[in-house]
């Protein structure tokens, strides 16, 4: 059974940030202090407990072009198909704003 992240962060009253930014809309949790370790044939990625891991939702808005890696899980209107965990929130709003995505972009 696949986890539905926004589901659990709704039954458990995480609070949900958000990107509303120039046309942009992105949503998603960050969990302090997890530990996530993902790895593939191409891919291998940690996330430590200093940062923890951000989840940004199916359905989020991302900055076109995207890498290669992501093109799987982007659709042809640009929004994400799936639920994709980056190693902090700063990773996350570059990946949804481009260069000038930053932390404190998620309210």
């Amino acid at each position: 059974m696949m986890i539905n992240f926004e589901n659990m962060a709704i039954q458990t009253e995480m609070k949900i940030l958000s990107i509303d930014k120039d046309g942009v809309s992105a949503n998603g949790i960050h969990i302090p202090e997890a530990i996530a370790t993902f790895d593939d044939a191409k891919i291998s990625a940690k996330g430590y407990p200093d940062s923890g891991v951000f989840v940004l939702f199916k359905g989020s808005d991302v900055f076109l072009p995207v890498k290669e890696k992501y093109k799987q899980y982007i659709d042809t209107d640009g929004k994400t198909t799936v639920e994709i965990v980056f190693q902090s929130r700063n990773a996350a709003a570059q990946f949804v704003l481009g260069d000038k995505g930053r932390t404190n972009d998620w309210k």
